[in-house]
């Protein structure tokens, strides 16, 4: 009754409702071109609780870590010694190094003062700049520094062939990343003249490339656009059922977005695909709605009366779908990571506004002349029913979708969580994972993703000796147990090598002294001849905090838990620091992947299981009945574990960016199952008997099942063979897969299930006296 009530209202108040809705689509609209924020703000996307996010909040202004810049300038004509190409050198450097969003002390480069060589005799030890404030002229100053990088600077600052040289980098979280890219790019072709090659990596190159692929990314949603029209004039034949339903589609897109803005969130780029998505939500439903509409246009019900009925006849189901989509996403606040937090809550209030989108779409159905030209309906998916006769052996199908899935739950167990080698966003052969390639092969003791070990403890810790065997122990333990692990960045090496200066050059004094007095004068060494600020890199003003950066290969989550676990382990079980310091594990991009990972590790079941009793309690609530419940959660599930072992056999972790986009999967699972099982019970309700109750709902909801599922699954497709981000076209062919998925098991295993099991509730509504079809079926079966 309250269905047809709804109906009724929209029907007789339709110029008021459009005309509301009109206004606050302009207002939310222009919210979304003026004011929607595309970018990514790394607070917000970590787990604030995690151990992690708590020491890089504590460490990362002194340290940096996790927005490290590599710019590799290689020499392709020779080695780093020619003068032409450390010219060419220098002028990166500096332009990096002046960069506004710079954190300078945390640069390095060989042309700064603060890269020096220790060298020593009988009777003087010297601690110069290798190539400041001049850079080598004479044969002798090319021979002293040839001589620095190989003892000191070769695999890290120079690549082991001698032939490329490193800048690094760290940069503010409010840089422009796709000007900074466009920065550096402008350096490489100013400088190509000198023979000179510039390659860069780092999570402010990865942002900033995607960044610059906004646009085309642009042109592929307007593609999706096309393809969806171009579908539903071949289904409708009508230009009414192309407009209509697209126009909604958008407008609900544009609330979504206008609500986005006007509370600040911060889209992430990679996640435009999301209104995309939900754009598909909405036009799915109404494709339902219109083709309601239009199977009563051909029976010769008047427009506005055929708009009610079907409006009346798609209110409930579509509303129990709408609830059930948005609980995928409502149960993303149980992460406790801010941005999907607020994702999640502002994404679920987006899918309930299709309801409001409904009633919009029959307001301007209302207001438009009946067409000439239409098409309610097709045959397939009868036509195949009627071949294949899967209503002869429902119990096979049903054997076989519990089969498919056991099977799917044994996949889904394989799925990675975390990222791949490189970056998983790009495609193999982008400049970013082939530079990431290069710079890991060409450089020994440089990683493109670290791990950060903190030290804290009380004033002068820094000059502990013991401080510095433990770094150097856990760097040993590391390394020797890690295979993608390189040996550590610290002061470690450098007092050793001080030291062995001082013994005149003797290889034995390559240790940690034993007295903080020579660890300090050590150090005091090191950092004489610098610049203000040179050492805030190394230690604070009190010398309370150090680090020791260990490179990785690569921060695929096997690494991440393998590399961690092992930092860890040792500083659980190593003796206590005689002044009460403390080692720290982990921070860096690694301590950052770690904390994500373990925050999607311990919440994904939990979430699921959120989403799976979400999706029961309404389906509960439309249906009255634990069987149909029960069938709609095994295709939910069957459906959704196939999907994951889909993730795993193509390699998509499960990570920041991709659990948003799973989550909506889950939600939408149930979708097609209750257009097809509230077919059924309509049917039912007139007093036909199961099998042509079946018949009836494929005959109407079916085909509309299908034909949504092609306009949801179409306008993706693109995107797996056009997207300049691998990220959009794994995210693109998942969609496809679940939807087709979850399509499958709405139009053959719930249909046998139903001819199966007969549920009670059904048969109470078969039992039911009802009004013939073409007069009050609508509302009552709305009920």
């Amino acid at each position: 009754m309250i269905a047809r009530r709804i109906a009724t209202f929209v029907t007789r108040r339709a110029i008021w409702i459009a005309l509301t809705m009109m206004v606050a689509t302009l207002a939310l609209g222009y919210a979304s071109f003026t004011q929607l924020s595309l970018k990514v703000v790394l607070e917000a996307m970590l787990p604030v609780q995690h151990p992690n996010v708590q020491l890089i909040g504590k460490f990362g202004a002194q340290f940096g870590g996790a927005n490290t810049t590599l710019i590799m300038i290689e020499n392709t004509r020779g080695t780093i010694y020619s003068e032409e190409y450390l010219q060419a050198y220098k002028r990166i450097a500096d332009q990096v190094y002046y960069y506004p969003t710079v954190n300078r002390p945390l640069v390095q480069a060989l042309t700064l003062r603060k890269t020096k060589a220790v060298v020593g005799s009988a009777d003087r030890i010297d601690i110069n700049a290798i190539a400041w404030p001049d850079l080598p002229k004479t044969e002798a100053q090319w021979a002293a520094f040839e001589v620095a990088i190989k003892a000191q600077y070769r695999g890290t600052l120079v690549s082991d062939d001698e032939r490329a040289a490193m800048v690094v980098a760290d940069f503010a979280d409010d840089t422009d990343y796709a000007a900074l890219v466009s920065f550096i790019e402008e350096m490489g072709a100013k400088e190509a003249g000198a023979g000179v090659s510039v390659h860069m990596v780092g999570r402010p190159i990865l942002l900033g490339t995607i960044d610059q692929n906004l646009s085309a990314t642009i042109g592929l949603i307007a593609v999706s656009l096309i393809f969806s029209g171009l579908i539903l004039l071949a289904y409708f034949r009508s230009w009414m059922g192309v407009l209509v339903p697209m126009l909604t589609a958008a407008i609900g897109t544009l609330w979504g977005t206008g609500a986005m803005a006007l509370v600040g969130y911060n889209l992430d780029p990679l996640l435009i695909i999301l209104p995309v998505f939900v754009f598909a939500i909405v036009l799915s439903h109404c494709v339902q709605f219109m083709s309601r509409v239009f199977e009563r246009l051909e029976a010769g019900i008047a427009m506005q009366e055929a708009v009610a009925g079907g409006l009346a006849q798609v209110f409930v189901p579509s509303l129990t779908a709408i609830v059930a989509a948005a609980g995928g996403f409502f149960v993303l606040v149980l992460i406790g990571i801010p941005s999907l937090q607020v994702l999640g809550i502002i994404c679920g209030a987006w899918l309930l506004a299709i309801a409001p989108a409904l009633m919009l779409t029959a307001a301007i159905l209302c207001l438009l002349p009946r067409p000439r030209k239409f098409r309610a309906r097709t045959t397939w998916v009868e036509t195949v029913w009627r071949i294949a006769r899967f209503d002869r052996y429902p119990a096979v199908i049903i054997g076989i979708t519990i089969a498919l899935l056991g099977m799917g739950y044994y996949g889904a167990r394989y799925v990675v969580i975390g990222d791949a080698i490189g970056s998983p966003i790009l495609w193999p052969d982008a400049s970013y994972n082939q530079d990431n390639a290069l710079i890991n092969g060409r450089f020994a003791a440089v990683g493109t993703d670290t791990m950060y070990i903190y030290v804290d403890g009380p004033p002068k810790t820094m000059v502990e000796p013991s401080v510095y065997r433990n770094l150097e122990e856990l760097d040993r333990y590391v390394w020797q147990r890690v295979r993608q692990a390189r040996m550590g960045l610290s002061l470690v090496p450098m007092i050793k090598a001080v030291n062995k200066v001082l013994y005149e050059g003797d290889p034995s004094y390559a240790f940690i002294p034993n007295s903080t007095e020579e660890v300090g004068f050590n150090i005091y060494l090191l950092s004489s001849r610098g610049e203000p600020g040179d050492f805030s890199a190394i230690t604070n003003d009190q010398w309370e905090i150090g680090s020791m950066a260990i490179p990785l290969d690569d921060k695929t989550g096997g690494t991440v838990e393998l590399a961690t676990s092992m930092a860890h382990a040792f500083i659980d079980q190593m003796a206590p620091i005689a002044n009460g310091a403390k080692l720290k594990a982990t921070g860096g991009q690694v301590g950052i992947a770690e904390a994500i990972n373990d925050e999607i590790k311990d919440t994904k079941d939990i979430i699921l299981v959120a989403i799976v009793v979400f999706i029961m309690a309404s389906v509960l609530v439309a249906f009255r009945s634990v069987v149909v419940a029960a069938v709609l959660c095994c295709a939910l599930l069957t459906s959704t574990y196939l999907t994951d072992s889909f993730m795993w056999l193509m390699g998509i972790g499960l990570n920041i960016n991709t659990l948003p986009l799973a989550a909506l999967g889950v939600g939408l699972g149930v979708d097609y199952g209750i257009y097809v099982l509230h077919r059924i019970k309509e049917a039912l309700a007139e007093g036909h008997s199961y099998e042509h109750a079946v018949t009836e709902s494929l005959r109407s909801a079916g085909n509309a099942v299908m034909i949504t599922a092609i306009t949801m699954i179409a306008p993706v497709m693109p995107w797996a063979f056009f997207s300049a981000l691998k990220f959009q076209a794994e995210m693109g062919v998942l969609h496809a897969v679940v939807l087709l998925f979850n399509m499958m098991a709405a139009l053959i295993f719930v249909p046998c299930a139903v001819l199966m099991f007969r549920p009670v509730a059904l048969r109470r509504l078969h039992r039911r006296a009802t009004p013939p079809h073409g007069q009050l079926v609508v509302g009552e079966g709305a009920e």
